[in-house]
């Protein structure tokens, strides 16, 4: 899954409104942001095969990032780092959220990975949805959809706050278009380098508009 993890950033801020979106939209995607980091220095392993419907990894071995374990633990990492380091304003309330988004990314991952997403020594699952590329683009699309209905159905978000998310998930929804039908790494440093800029961007750029989500 891509941009439907950004899904939970939306849902988180309109559960919990004081927390800095920045800092949910970073949450989303901090396994990706370590995987990318590990698969450049060779820690995790993956293979690109083209041939592959909807996404051409071959994500055959990944467990610091995206097993259950690690899933658990990066997620208890992100609600001491958000408690200790990032805001000091945060409470148990934001901080829960925050490890929940982080979770969430393994659980959407099962929805559309092939089984590569480990639970236990060599155990993997994925229930597949990549192997249908219009479903899987769809189920994302929706996901989106979804989130900003229900962001937009809070009354204590301006029309402006509403706005902006409306134009945050048609950025998405293209950059999705692109990642499932138009773009195919060719190399491993150029993936590992596309998918920093791309999600550390979107948390620079959250980062950068922040007032307009409070």
């Amino acid at each position: 899954m891509f941009v439907g993890h950004y899904s939970a950033s939306i849902f988180a801020k309109a559960v919990r409104p004081n927390t800095p979106f920045w800092i949910l939209i970073f949450a989303a995607q901090l396994v990706d942001i370590l995987w990318a980091l590990f698969i450049y220095v060779g820690i995790e392993k993956v293979n690109i095969n083209p041939s592959l419907p909807s996404n051409p990894l071959d994500l055959y071995y990944m467990p610091f990032t995206h097993s259950l374990i690690a899933m658990i633990f990066w997620s208890g990492v992100a609600f001491i780092v958000a408690k200790y380091v990032l805001s000091s304003r945060l409470v148990f309330k934001d901080l829960l959220v925050i490890a929940f988004v982080v979770a969430s990314h393994w659980f959407l991952d099962l929805i559309v990975h092939r089984p590569d997403l480990h639970i236990a020594n060599e155990i993997k699952i994925g229930f597949g949805l990549w192997e249908y590329p219009v479903i899987s683009f769809f189920t994302e699309i929706t996901l989106l959809i979804f989130s900003a209905y229900y962001f937009c159905g809070k009354v204590y978000f301006s029309k402006q706050n509403k706005l902006h998310i409306k134009i945050l998930c048609i950025i998405l929804i293209i950059i999705q278009i692109f990642s499932s039908f138009v773009i195919i790494p060719k190399t491993i440093p150029m993936l590992s380098t596309m998918a920093l800029a791309t999600f550390i961007g979107f948390s620079i750029l959250a980062f950068f508009t922040e007032r307009k989500f409070t």
